[in-house]
């Protein structure tokens, strides 16, 4: 079981650690919580904790209160990752050169064919990512899809939803329900990540699952919409 100590200032009475208590056993990762009310100190223990940063959204929620300090072995294992866009950028880029290939392989270059192509592999990949740990996924997932918010099992059923995705990209192309299905994955996602950007929450992007402490940022808009539009095309020239 991994543990989390606190340092939380604003505590002035026992109504106030039953607030932050409530906020944060909110969250189903969150096992147990101990709050010292003199000092601030809280420590919190569970077999998988969310992000210090979901941890601290939790406790702000809560009322007029901050963390001023945090120590843990989740905070020396996120140290030890590197907090930018590199991953993301690598295997965007690993893609981008696969499926182009396989265009210029045949000859020549079609929209048409390329992006069914790239939406097959991206959702392949992302899903991979997903599953090495589904349980942590879908905790940092509720803290800003508004579907996984409201039913956290929806974290744990999206890395199978792309995935399957990434499928029928391979064995129905041609299919606008597919195209459709994509269309409405993404614009949900979409949703709760521009929400979180334009609210300047500092929470991690669980794109790649949390194998890399990616930030949540507008090169997350950005990913999104491009899979949104390019659905959208797709579907459009079917109908």
């Amino acid at each position: 079981m991994k543990e989390i100590k606190i340092n939380i200032s604003g505590i002035s009475c026992m109504s106030c650690v039953s607030k932050i208590e409530k906020s944060l056993y909110s969250n189903s990762a969150i096992q147990q919580v101990n709050i010292n009310k003199d000092n601030g100190l809280a420590i919190l223990s569970g077999e998988s904790l969310p992000h210090i940063d979901i941890i601290t959204g939790l406790i702000e929620t809560a009322g007029d209160y901050s963390v001023n300090d945090a120590t843990s072995d989740l905070n020396e294992e996120s140290s030890k990752r590197s907090k930018s866009y590199k991953p993301l950028a690598i295997i965007v880029l690993y893609l981008l050169g696969t499926t182009l290939l396989i265009e210029f392989s045949s000859g020549m270059f079609l929209l048409e064919t390329w992006m069914p192509n790239f939406m097959a592999g991206f959702f392949i990949v992302f899903s991979f990512f997903k599953m090495l740990d589904i349980s942590a996924f879908a905790t940092a997932y509720q803290s800003y899809d508004i579907l996984a918010a409201k039913a956290k099992w929806y974290g744990y059923v999206f890395p199978f939803i792309e995935l399957g995705l990434g499928i029928a990209y391979i064995l129905y192309s041609d299919n606008g329900l597919t195209h459709l299905i994509t269309a409405i994955v993404m614009f949900v996602s979409l949703v709760g990540v521009v929400r979180s950007v334009l609210n300047k929450s500092e929470i991690q992007c669980a794109c790649l699952g949390t194998v890399f402490n990616l930030p949540m940022s507008y090169v997350t808009i950005i990913e999104d919409g491009l899979m949104l539009l390019m659905a959208l095309t797709m579907y459009f020239r079917i109908i």
